[in-house]
Parts: C-alpha cells; structure tokens; sequence
C-alpha cells in the first residue's frame, strides 16, 4: 500500500505538468505549409540549367542518330531489292509421310 501512494505522488506532478502543456499548443496558429515552383525563387537554377541542356543534348543525339540511320535503311533496302528472287512454294498440306510421322 505505502509502495502505491509513493509512486502515486511521484507520478502525479508529472503527468499534471505533461497535461498543462498539452493546453497551451491549442492557442497557437497553425503552420501553413507553402510550396513554391520548381525555380520559381532562383534557388533552383542549376537544376533547370543542367536539366534543360540534358534534354538539347539527348535532342541533338535523336536527330543526328535518325538522320544517319535513315541513309543506311535507305541503303540496305536498296541491297536487299537487288537479290534475286526465286520463286516460294509452299509445301502440300497435309504432309504425305509414313505412319510414324517421317517423310
């Protein structure tokens, strides 16, 4: 019994301090939480910079890659109508062969 009120008187003061501090954060203003846009406060300027040349750069590469490989299909195209061409049979359906499936 002496165990419980010793720990009861301990723990009172505590706990009323945690609950009066608990009230006073109801008064106070809640923070607005803002955002801006991406390099809109000049902060971000390098990433636009480095990001915007990324892209002309993979730009460049796409045209210069297009451009090249449109004269060599052009090319092979061309390489592949001058083959000669032989004549396509198609084989007799159904296959005339032995019991066993071989021909």
């Amino acid at each position: 019994m002496f165990g419980c009120r010793a720990a009861w008187q301990r723990c009172v003061p505590l706990a009323r301090q945690s609950l009066s501090r608990a009230h006073l954060d109801r008064n106070v203003v809640p923070r607005r939480l803002m955002s801006s846009v991406p390099g809109g406060s000049g902060q971000n300027i390098f990433y636009v910079v480095l990001c915007g040349g990324a892209f002309a750069g993979a730009l460049a590469y796409a045209c210069k890659t297009v451009s090249a490989d449109q004269a060599r299909f052009v090319e092979r195209v061309s390489e592949i109508n001058a083959r000669p061409k032989s004549d396509w049979k198609p084989k007799a359906w159904p296959p005339k062969g032995g019991e066993n499936g071989n021909e």
